[in-house]
């Protein structure tokens, strides 16, 4: 929900046991309760719309603030989005793609939450947060304060000068939430910084 600190938040999904009718059949498993239920919230809005009102608003303010071109929505990017969320709501497995599995070459953000609990400001939230770490004059891997680059990579996709496009996805799984970001053109290329110049590309395109 709005205003929660950012995290992962883990919660026990309760058994249901079964109820035998008047025939000695089992009646049908009830759902079990989602984490805002058994917390007694109210779950956050869930919109394909409203989450790419969401990313668009949220990523292309931050750029805003480096004088970047805003990002455009790619459905492409979108759908294979939510297929490899699937996955992981499906496996319940949480790490990134193999890039030879994505049907665009593309960055990659991923964020994971109890189900339900979180809406899509908190979840871009968790990536935009990465700013306090982020060394302006730095070139990938050492744009990180912390010495570690992981600790900012979500951050710098975002405001990285090169890319163009982006598409997510969020999927449900038994107890977690997946949120999938891809973006067109790929950043955090090593020995780079998210605000330099782009390379020229095939056509003298940025």
């Amino acid at each position: 929900m709005r205003g929660w600190k950012w995290g992962l938040a883990v919660a026990t999904a309760a058994m249901m046991l079964g109820i035998f009718g008047g025939k000695g059949e089992a009646a049908p498993a009830r759902r079990a309760p989602s984490p805002a239920e058994q917390y007694g919230m109210e779950e956050a809005d869930r919109d394909d719309g409203l989450l790419q009102d969401v990313v668009l608003g949220t990523h292309n303010d931050e750029r805003s603030r480096w004088g970047l071109t805003p990002l455009a929505w790619d459905r492409t990017l979108a759908a294979d989005a939510a297929r490899y969320a699937r996955q992981m709501a499906r496996t319940n497995i949480f790490a990134h793609s193999s890039r030879a599995t994505r049907a665009v070459p593309s960055g990659e953000n991923l964020w994971m939450g109890s189900r339900g609990l979180y809406d899509y400001e908190v979840m871009v939230g968790a990536f935009l947060n990465e700013r306090r770490y982020f060394r302006r004059a730095g070139k990938m891997p050492n744009f990180s304060t912390t010495g570690r680059w992981q600790d900012v990579a979500h951050y710098t996709q975002i405001i990285w000068r090169g890319t163009r496009s982006v598409g997510c996805a969020l999927a449900e799984g038994r107890s977690f939430d997946y949120l999938v970001c891809r973006y067109y053109p790929a950043g955090n290329m090593f020995g780079m910084g998210p605000l330099d110049a782009a390379p020229v590309l095939a056509g003298g395109e940025e």
